[in-house]
Parts: C-alpha cells; structure tokens; sequence
C-alpha cells in the first residue's frame, strides 16, 4: 500500500489587477486622465492608471494608489470612487490571464496635472489605448451614466455643489457619446430638478456682459435617509 499524499496541483489563477477610470471636468468639459506606461507592454502608451491587488488590500484602496503611484492624483483631490464593472477575457493582457476590477474616480474640477507624461483627454477622444482600455472606458461611461441621480456622491462629484441645467445635459450628452450611444433626451431636465428633494434653486450669477436672463442654478440639499418599507 502506498502510504504517501497525494497531491493536487492548483491550476493556475489569473490575477487581480484594479484599473481606474478618473474623470476629470477642465474648462467645463469632462475629461478622462491617462499616464504613459514606464515599461513592457505597450511602453511609452498612454494608458489608464492600474494596480495589482494586494492580498491586505481592499479593493477602493487600490484604485486610490493606483491614482497615487501611476499618475500623482492624491487620495485628497479624489471626491467620489465607485465600482464600475469587471473585465475578465484571458487574452486581454499579453503578459498571462489578468482579472480586471474597474472603478470610477471623480478628480477635483480643474485639478493640475504635475506629473510628467500624464495628460486629460478629452473622454470621447479617448481612444486606440492599450489592453483593453478603450473597452473599459466605453463601458464605463455608459455605467456612470445609467447611475447618474442614483448614486448621489458620484453625480455630486461630477456636477459640483452648484451647477446649471445646462451643465447636466453637457454631462449626459459627453457620457453618451463615450459609450457610443445615441444623444439622450435633456429637454426635461429643468423640470426634474425643480421636483428634486435633493435640489435647489440657487443665486445666479450675472452674465458677463450685464445683459440677458442668466442661466438658472441649482445647488444640492442635504441628501434625505433612506426609507425603507413597514
């Protein structure tokens, strides 16, 4: 009788990598940031910001020092994180099968890009990246604009404390055209938001020439709790 174990090899795992989309608004356009790669594969590409996790780490950890080491966004100038997805083709690093989890960052508004070979690219021109990163940032306009007025943080992050109608409708229309949809419908976006709880109308700026009605704002409330059913 053979008295030795036997033993099972594991088969191989792919790894978990985080790959961070961070959205930027500059001068009143919404923005996606990518840093050049510093090695193989696609050195010298412009890419997005991506971490492998760690196994003491949470995931939104990661995505934040994938911002910090990859690109110089510190975790204080990131408003809002949110889950975005996840990526799993084997074939989509060439270095072996690699997990990605997606999240969302909203940056600072006008937020200063210090370090060298990171640029704000306009989201809709984002594009012919590296992996399968034009993949992940259609899907993932497509999924902050589907969540839009549902996850309140990352519409606040985006919009701002205060902001105008038609700053939302530019909002939906940029996230739109990223995700390669159709031009969504904002002609009632006024009206929606006069119903808001979660809106108000706030003071409106004079327009810069003195003349003409300037344009209405709203600012958010306080957020209500909540309710469940009985």
């Amino acid at each position: 009788m053979n008295s030795g174990t036997a033993t099972t090899e594991l088969p191989k795992q792919p790894l978990v990598s985080i790959d961070t989309v961070p959205l930027l608004v500059r001068d009143g356009r919404l923005h996606v940031v990518l840093g050049e790669r510093l090695f193989e594969p696609f050195i010298g590409e412009a890419a997005l910001p991506g971490v492998l996790l760690l196994s003491d780490e949470r995931m939104h950890e990661a995505a934040l020092r994938a911002l910090e080491s990859k690109i110089g966004v510190r975790p204080a100038d990131v408003l809002a994180v949110s889950g975005a997805g996840v990526f799993d083709n084997p074939d989509r690093d060439p270095r072996g099968p690699t997990i990605s989890i997606v999240h969302t960052a909203v940056l600072r508004p006008g937020l200063a890009l210090a370090e060298d070979g990171v640029h704000a690219v306009p989201l809709e021109q984002a594009t012919r990246l590296p992996f399968d990163h034009e993949a992940i940032i259609r899907r993932t306009a497509g999924t902050v604009l589907d969540t839009l007025w549902r996850d309140i943080p990352l519409t606040r992050a985006l919009l701002g404390e205060t902001f105008s109608t038609a700053d939302a409708a530019r909002r939906e229309r940029e996230l739109a055209a990223a995700a390669g949809r159709p031009e969504p419908d904002t002609s009632n976006l006024g009206r929606a938001f006069a119903k808001s709880p979660l809106l108000a109308k706030a003071a409106a700026a004079a327009t810069p020439s003195g003349k003409g009605k300037p344009p209405a704002l709203w600012a958010w409330t306080e957020v209500p709790a909540v309710q469940t059913e009985q």
